[in-house]
């Protein structure tokens, strides 16, 4: 499995709207083409929302970002981000196979 660590930083006093747009819109977006997202996360403090998207491995991210990129809903996400999104850092990252070293 590989992961996709996604870290906005939202502008200053758009958080709410851009938590409502994400739940309404960018979610059912993401599973009408098969994409997971694991795990969200604020930090509202830094104005950061981060958030995980998994993948089977990288044909498999590759082909569901090919099918995000040429859904009709792209420009007006990508409209409605760039409203409430001052940055985007975006990492792929795969799992580390540690787990049985760490303490329990």
């Amino acid at each position: 499995m590989i992961a996709q660590i996604r870290l906005y930083t939202i502008n200053k006093g758009e958080m709410d709207a851009f938590l409502t747009h994400f739940q309404e819109a960018v979610v059912p977006w993401h599973k009408s083409v098969g994409v997971n997202i694991a795990s969200t996360f604020v930090n509202r403090p830094q104005n950061e929302f981060i958030w995980v998207r998994t993948y089977d491995d990288e044909a498999d991210r590759e082909a569901k970002q090919k099918l995000l990129n040429e859904s009709p809903l792209r420009a007006a996400m990508a409209a409605t981000l760039g409203s409430n999104v001052a940055k985007m850092e975006i990492r792929d990252v795969e799992v580390a196979d540690v787990g049985a070293g760490l303490p329990a």
